[in-house]
């Protein structure tokens, strides 16, 4: 997708599919309030264009070496950040679904440790529903109770994912360390006390007045 109309082509498609709102932004890689802009411009048209940056890395996504190499690349970065802070080795990687999943399944294998995946409370949301239903640890992985955990996701582009993934680990009896990802969106440096740290951070440019 190159343009505007293509992306919001792509919005529409999904959620005649019965994607919600939050699972469009993850799919498209972009915030909340870009996918809710993006599914009603048509019958909102006065409405402020939301500030946000689109990311397409379905070149990495669909390509399992580049994959393995840019998550072997997060190992890395994993092991610098445990011992720049002095933190324990991780006994899980936790993926946030979806992109998270691959990436995070790489990680874990070559850092040995076992693989535990999160469904976000993003995927829930929709603007007009207050749903009380938060993220959830997928019953079929590692479970985190007692585990020092790191997660893993593709993309940040508000911090609020990992931060729910944090409070979730909390709330199940595990000890987050850290976060990686691929790509930030808003140059996190830590959340919740827990440090953030990307391959990639991306920022809009613009003349200060």
């Amino acid at each position: 997708m190159r343009n505007i109309t293509e992306l919001m082509q792509k919005a529409h498609e999904l959620k005649e599919k019965g994607f919600t709102t939050g699972e469009i932004a993850d799919e498209l890689n972009i915030s909340r309030e870009t996918a809710l802009w993006l599914v009603t411009r048509e019958t909102e048209a006065k409405k402020k264009v939301p500030r946000d940056i689109y990311i397409d890395w379905s070149v990495v996504g669909s390509n399992p070496a580049v994959l393995r190499h840019l998550s072997l690349a997060l190992s890395e970065l994993i092991r610098a950040t445990i011992k720049e802070n002095n933190l324990p080795q991780p006994d899980v990687i936790a993926g946030i679904a979806a992109s998270g999943i691959p990436i995070a399944t790489i990680i874990a294998e070559d850092m040995n440790a076992s693989l535990s995946v999160i469904r976000p409370k993003k995927h829930m949301w929709e603007p007009d529903k207050k749903s009380k239903q938060g993220g959830f640890i997928l019953s079929n992985f590692s479970q985190v109770k007692g585990k020092n955990v790191v997660i893993v996701d593709d993309i940040a582009t508000t911090g609020t994912t990992i931060k729910d993934a944090i409070k979730l680990l909390n709330e199940n009896g595990a000890k987050p360390l850290a976060a990686v990802v691929l790509i930030d969106k808003k140059g996190l440096k830590s959340i919740e006390g827990k440090p953030v740290k990307a391959l990639v951070s991306v920022g809009i440019v613009e003349d200060l007045k």
